[in-house]
């Protein structure tokens, strides 16, 4: 009787000193991770300022890459909320929400999840550093324990799971930032807009990476489109437009396209509607090429469609309707020189925005020249297209 009156005091002893400890371990914690970049601070204010990358920078796919998320709300900034399912105790299921952010500066999540506590935050402060070449990213993680010694106590292991899932995120963004174009577009005006679709002629050519060959290959397509706008009684109907194919080292790939006031014509005594292109690749069939008698390729015929699915109308000029879709839109006067770097503008801002593309088929960029060809150059305002997947 008396070992268990000792060890009931034992226990009891155990009990008062453990409140004791519990009552004088802080109500609060706070812990934060910092990683240093080489990328302007708007590209990495962007990054995190959405949820549409979070799958790929998250901390918590170290625990479990399984793991499935959601993406809620708006592209970016207050209201976006990712949540998460996932069948390892380290992730469990949760939430992130952003419900303050200030530009370039200051992101500030809510944190729904199994850890101890309440009133869980992220906060991810965005800072230049002295040097003025790198930026800081700054990720803190702070919670409530209140009363509840059992979250005070856990809250002695802050430094263990949300440490690492923090010092995780932070690497892997690093790793992301380091696969975008490392550009500066915060003086560019670039958003998402929705594009109809045009009948338009188009003429496919090349020149080398000069200002002056580019303007002497595109003014040769744009004889070939309105001699054909002439015999087919066709009207320009909106902007020259440049489609481009390919940016070399040497030399520009691109279309030259004009839109036109009607989706059909005729020609020829012959009436044909111009349709959306599809390429062979695809409809997983290439078109037949024909051969004469002596094994040349026959001159394809008006209404024949190419490998990209345009239609053969004279010449080398094709007729398609243009890009439909959702695109990042930007625009621009000054000399066409500049193009180039604004698409570059607008691939990053598609990589921190999240936002799908690609450079072939229907994903090209295209350019609009909305100014009368007699503006000197120098002073020519142009509208440029990145079209994007939802």
């Amino acid at each position: 009787m008396t070992r268990i009156f000792e060890m009931l005091v034992a226990a009891l002893i155990v009990f008062v000193l453990a409140v004791l400890v519990g009552v004088l371990l802080p109500s609060h914690g706070h812990i934060e991770r910092t990683i240093e970049v080489a990328h302007p601070q708007r590209q990495v204010f962007d990054t995190l300022n959405t949820f549409r990358r979070y799958p790929q920078w998250s901390g918590f796919r170290s625990f479990d890459p399984s793991m499935q998320m959601t993406v809620t709300g708006p592209d970016a900034g207050k209201g976006s909320k990712v949540t998460w399912t996932s069948a390892s105790p380290k992730v469990g299921d949760g939430s992130l929400e952003i419900v303050s952010s200030e530009q370039d500066s200051e992101i500030v999540m809510d944190l729904d999840n199994s850890w101890a506590g309440t009133n869980k935050t992220v906060t991810v402060d965005v800072e230049p550093t002295a040097k003025g070449k790198t930026v800081n990213i700054r990720m803190s993680y702070d919670v409530d324990y209140g009363w509840n010694l059992l979250w005070r106590f856990a809250g002695l292991y802050i430094n263990g799971d949300p440490a690492a899932v923090m010092q995780s995120s932070l690497s892997n963004v690093a790793a992301m930032l380091a696969g975008f174009p490392n550009t500066d577009y915060k003086d560019q005006d670039i958003r998402v807009v929705d594009v109809v679709a045009k009948p338009m002629l188009l003429v496919e050519t090349r020149a080398p990476r000069s200002l002056d060959d580019v303007s002497i290959a595109t003014e040769n397509a744009l004889n070939e489109i309105h001699d054909v706008m002439t015999r087919t009684g066709l009207e320009a109907a909106g902007p020259i437009t440049t489609i481009t194919t390919e940016w070399g080292d040497e030399e520009y790939e691109f279309t030259v396209a004009v839109p036109v006031n009607s989706a059909t014509f005729t020609l020829n005594e012959q009436s044909y509607t111009i349709e959306k292109a599809v390429p062979a690749s695809v409809l997983d069939e290439e078109p037949e090429v024909e051969l004469d008698e002596s094994g040349e390729p026959v001159p394809p015929k008006t209404g024949e469609k190419d490998r990209l699915g345009q239609m053969y109308v004279e010449g080398n000029v094709r007729a398609a309707l243009g890009y439909e879709g959702r695109a990042l839109y930007t625009e621009y006067t000054g000399s066409p020189a500049m193009l180039p770097l604004l698409r570059l503008n607008q691939k990053a801002y598609a990589e921190t925005h999240g936002y799908r593309y690609s450079e072939y088929g229907p994903g090209r960029f295209f350019d609009e020249m909305v100014s009368p060809p007699d503006v000197m150059e120098g002073e020519q305002t142009f509208r440029v297209y990145l079209p994007i997947e939802k």
